[in-house]
C-alpha cells in the first residue's frame, strides 16, 4: 500500500534529521561552512594583496565577479551590491568574524 504524502515527508524529515545529526557527531562541515572559510580567505586574502601592490582594482575585481554571478542567480544587482559590501566591510575592518559554532565545544580564545 502506498504511503501518504504527508508521511513520505515525515520520513524524510527523520532521515534529515538522523544525517544532520551524524555529520554533527562527525565534526564534518558541510557545503556552507567551506564556502564561509572560503569566502573570507578570499575577501581577506585579496584585500591585503590589493593593500600591499596599492591596487584597489584588485578588490574591486574580486566584488565585481561575485556580484555578477549573485544577479545571474536572480538575485536583485543593488541589493546584492549593499550585502556584499556590508560583509568584505566587516571582515576587512576586522569588526566581525565567523559565528562560533556551538554544537562543536570550541571555545573561543579570550580578548588579549
Amino acid at each position: 500500500m502506498a504511503r501518504s504524502r504527508t508521511q513520505r515527508l515525515r520520513d524524510q524529515r527523520e532521515r534529515q534529521q538522523a544525517y544532520r545529526d551524524e555529520q554533527r557527531r562527525l565534526r564534518r562541515p558541510g557545503r556552507d561552512d567551506i564556502a564561509r572559510v572560503a569566502l573570507r580567505w578570499l575577501i581577506l586574502g585579496t584585500a591585503k594583496l590589493a593593500e600591499r601592490e596599492g591596487n584597489p582594482a584588485r578588490m574591486n575585481k574580486v566584488e565585481t565577479d561575485i556580484l555578477e554571478a549573485l544577479v545571474e542567480q536572480g538575485f536583485d544587482r543593488n541589493k546584492s551590491d549593499e550585502a556584499l559590501g556590508d560583509l568584505i566591510d566587516r571582515y576587512v575592518d576586522g569588526k566581525w568574524d565567523f559565528r562560533r559554532k556551538v554544537h562543536l565545544g570550541i571555545n573561543p580564545e579570550p580578548d588579549e
